[in-house]
């Protein structure tokens, strides 16, 4: 670990632009060949880095296309919670599904009460009926 530190610090030293040696030569058929190693005959040739200055037209496109980047990134973040915000909806939706379905396995008779107000058991008919719809649902949505 040590070591790995007394490198890092030692490299950090060195220049930032690393300087290639390039070596160009051509071979007894005539084929023209470059390396980073010399051969016999071999000439050496000098690499510099390029640079290019960029006008003000070139530099409002980069600023414009990294803005275009960032509000797709944003559109993407709002997908994404809304995506999330739609899940959680239909986890709900299933869940509540699911709920209203145990019920049926747990309940034998059913009740309801009718206009005077007293409790009157619900026909098995229904309920089986009710109980098709529920399931219908909970396959469609969940």
């Amino acid at each position: 670990m040590r070591h790995t530190l007394i490198m890092l610090a030692m490299l950090s030293l060195l220049p930032g632009q690393a300087v290639a040696e390039i070596y160009r030569w051509v071979d007894s058929q005539g084929r023209v060949h470059f390396g980073e190693r010399p051969v016999e005959g071999a000439e050496r040739l000098e690499v510099r880095p390029q640079v290019i200055e960029r006008d003000d037209q070139v530099r409002q496109r980069e600023a414009n296309a990294q803005r275009l980047v960032e509000v797709r990134a944003a559109e993407r973040a709002l997908d994404r919670e809304r995506l999330a915000r739609e899940r959680e909806r239909q986890q709900s939706v299933c869940n509540g599904l699911r709920q209203q379905l145990a019920q049926f396995d747990r309940r034998i008779f059913w009740y309801e009460v009718d206009g005077a107000g007293r409790q009157v058991e619900v026909p098995r008919a229904r309920t089986e009926a009710r109980k098709a719809e529920l399931q219908t649902l909970y396959q469609e949505r969940c």
